[in-house]
């Protein structure tokens, strides 16, 4: 007997964490959904970038834009099907991958460490990180992923690095993806606590309405029973009147 008092408050943490997880699942899939579109857009929005800074590699580099895009056309419909709106998740990590190797590939034929393409792998983190709500873990596989990418492209760059512009580079890359993992952390609790609150509104507000609605018919109900007795008293004064004259009728 001991049980059931504990029981309810688990029982409704648990709903709380299968509701957000299939609220949180809807909302990564439309915003995932959204960073493909994003990526469609700004890749090749850069070749006015490649135009002015990299003139030598214009057309290569028009090319693997062109390819990114394609690529993140193709990623979206995976994304629309049952799969992604399952696994939104995952592929919002992966889906950041494509942007990030293809910025690589160009600080890799340009100048390597020197390159000022690093600045794109700082957009990738923080407007997709922004847009996708990234988990912790999430949000640390991916900035480990990029910089990850970032090194190996300026240390098997033909380009001699140039140690000050490879350390100031990773050093501005490692504070986006510090930020990015910091706000993608405290987002992510403010949104669960942010569901919780609403839940529970919506829970009280579902109990008010049955409340309301079980005292509406309670009226009802006892309306109708003093309608009912009255229409027997009513009844019963009439018969009384009426057997009165045919008793003494009778008598």
């Amino acid at each position: 007997s001991g049980n059931p008092p504990m029981a309810e408050p688990l029982t409704l943490l648990s709903g709380v964490r299968q509701a957000f997880t299939d609220y949180d699942r809807r909302t990564i899939h439309q915003n995932v959904q959204l960073g493909c579109f994003l990526g469609m857009l700004l890749m090749p929005a850069g070749v006015f970038l490649d135009c002015w800074t990299y003139p030598e590699h214009l057309g290569f580099f028009l090319l693997l834009r062109a390819i990114s895009t394609f690529l993140i056309g193709v990623f979206w419909l995976v994304v629309r099907t049952p799969f992604g709106r399952a696994n939104p998740r995952g592929l919002g990590v992966l889906l950041a991958m494509f942007p990030s190797f293809f910025m690589t590939l160009m600080i890799y034929y340009s100048q390597g460490a020197s390159s000022p393409y690093y600045a794109g792998l700082n957009l990738v983190l923080l407007v997709v990180g922004l847009i996708l709500h990234w988990t912790l873990m999430e949000s640390l596989v991916a900035v480990s992923l990029v910089i990850a990418m970032y090194l190996g492209a300026c240390m098997l760059s033909p380009h001699p690095i140039i140690l000050k512009n490879l350390i100031g580079n990773l050093y501005f890359m490692i504070l986006t993806a510090f930020i990015t993992v910091c706000g993608s952390y405290a987002h992510s609790r403010w949104r669960f606590r942010e569901f919780v609150t609403r839940y529970e509104l919506d829970t009280r507000t579902q109990e008010l309405e049955r409340t309301i609605r079980r005292l509406r018919e309670a009226e009802a109900q006892l309306v109708q029973q003093e309608k009912m007795a009255s229409l027997g008293v009513m009844s019963a004064g009439i018969i009384h009147e009426i057997n009165n004259p045919l008793n003494y009728a009778l008598t």
